[in-house]
């Protein structure tokens, strides 16, 4: 009922929440609540322009073209200002002098905040620039270089949102009238090995040890059970990179904890019994959106992406420990559009076809025809739980960190989860960088089969967020809608 307002898993345990080992039939039954109008009230047409935020090199739109396209659709214009430089239509880039915008932001002239001999970079003399009355930054996601400093001194993403936070309170009109897409400190706050101390006791989160200080208690779970498996996880990895998985007996596994001397590293207890679509396991893709902290705004968007892996599920020697086979147990593309497993990530696969995605809809559709005990609102209830206990873990983390205006920033992140057999569902990590943006065309040679649907996901993701902001609502839109989106009921979660 709706009314309108990376891999590893573990058994069924007591933990907190409201999921842990419940059939369908016994759960709580709540509403989905949609959101009945937009987070922020809508912007001028004629301040609708969206702004370059530093990436590696230049200043260039996060996504890439896509989202240009998209907010071109949706009646914005693109500037390179307040980034000195002009604009190249060729590499969508232009320069930016991170000390011009400082100034900017504190309504100075570099020269009266730097003195003569500091408003000089690269044999440019920095300019005094001016913000609009309203400005939308959508960030780039790789590093920044400032021209003219000791060996081109590297600046991150975050850089440019703790100039924003640090001096963003003097900014004129409302805090809504600049809007970061961007919370700073989340990629550290993110760090699987972080997430897994906030959420170590959660239903949904998989038993999962932190190496090398929980060495002691892991090897303790190890050897009481030595027919479980585990997968390890670098801290810091996304993509699947550095992914293993063994069984609980392998002494490889053993030899790999010790080798484990420095670093941060998870160990995660693995689902042995992840829920199959035509033979082959696949992951979740659900996009959550944090639209302000004080008070916290979340909503999850009703729909996504499945990925797959491009080999048939099976436990076995030949799929473990020294010899695990990527494209059985893990999802992510980049292991397994790789040349020695060109033929399986291209072949028509059950369900599936070619490539390694399908939507969420399609899952829930499938589901619903096949299995008469999956329960469709069950299943949303279950990710908006985790939802909100992330949203939660999330705001609580920035705040207590940075002074971060209301209204100011937003930010997409992706949730990736997974279905066992009984329809529970499973936390596995959650991501700063959804991957939103133009797929690749081809793959390995080959065009990509899931360039089509990836890019259509990628589309209507970004014109939902849009809607669910409203700042451009004052132009009428043909696409993104706020009935894709279900509220996360963050005051609920506060009082478990």
């Amino acid at each position: 009922m709706v009314r309108t307002a990376s891999q590893g898993l573990g058994g069924p345990r007591k933990r907190k929440g409201r999921w842990c080992g419940l059939p369908a039939r016994k759960r709580q039954r709540t509403e989905l609540c949609r959101p009945s109008h937009p987070v922020a009230e809508p912007w001028p047409v004629s301040d609708l322009r969206a702004f370059d935020a530093p990436t590696e090199g230049h200043c260039e739109i996060n996504y890439g073209p896509l989202l240009r396209e998209v907010l071109r659709a949706r009646g914005w214009r693109y500037s390179t200002a307040p980034c000195h430089g002009v604009y190249d239509e060729d590499t969508d880039s232009s320069t930016f002098y991170v000390k011009e915008f400082e100034a900017c932001l504190q309504g100075k002239s570099p020269c009266q905040l730097f003195g003569k001999s500091g408003s000089l970079e690269d044999g440019y003399r920095l300019q005094a620039l001016r913000l609009p009355r309203h400005a939308l930054w959508m960030m780039g996601r790789m590093p920044f270089r400032v021209p003219g400093t000791a060996r081109d001194q590297c600046r991150s993403r975050e850089d440019f949102v703790q100039l924003v936070v640090e001096h963003g309170a003097g900014l004129p009109g409302k805090p809504g009238n600049y809007r970061i897409a961007k919370f700073p400190g989340t990629e550290r706050i993110l760090f699987k090995t972080n997430f897994t101390k906030a959420f170590k006791d959660k239903a949904w989160y998989p038993t999962t040890f932190v190496l090398p200080d929980d060495r002691k208690s892991f090897l303790r779970e190890v050897n009481a059970n030595r027919s479980a498996l585990w997968i390890g996880k670098p801290r810091n990895e996304y993509g699947g990179a550095g992914i293993c998985v063994w069984k609980g007996s392998d002494q490889a596994l053993k030899r790999t904890i010790q080798d484990i001397k420095s670093g941060r590293s998870i160990m995660q207890r693995y689902l042995a019994d992840p829920l199959l679509l035509g033979g082959y396991k696949f992951h979740m893709r659900i996009h959550l959106v944090i639209t302000n902290l004080s008070p916290l705004e979340a909503f999850v968007q009703e729909n996504g992406q499945c990925l797959f892996a491009t080999k048939p599920y099976r436990v076995s020697d030949q799929t473990l420990g020294v010899n695990f086979d990527p494209p059985v147990h893990v999802t992510n593309m980049g292991l397994n559009a790789t040349p020695k497993n060109k033929e399986n990530f291209l072949k028509e696969k059950p369900l599936i076809g070619k490539g390694q995605q399908i939507r969420i809809r399609q899952l829930i559709n499938h589901l619903t025809s096949m299995n008469p005990s999956f329960d469709k609102t069950a299943f949303w209830q279950q990710i908006l739980e985790i939802a909100a206990d992330t949203a939660m873990y999330i705001g609580k983390a920035v705040q207590r960190r940075f002074k971060v205006l209301p209204d100011r920033h937003f930010e997409i992140f992706g949730m990736d989860l997974m279905l066992d057999k009984k329809f529970k569902v499973w936390m596995c990590e959650v991501n700063t960088d959804p991957g939103i943006g133009y797929p690749d065309k081809e793959v390995l040679g080959s065009p990509n089969p899931d360039y089509k649907k990836e890019l259509s996901a990628c589309a209507e993701t970004l014109h939902d967020v849009f809607a669910l902001l409203g700042l451009d609502a004052a132009v009428k839109q043909t696409q993104g809608s706020l009935r894709h989106w279900l509220k996360v009921d963050v005051e609920q979660a506060n009082k478990k």
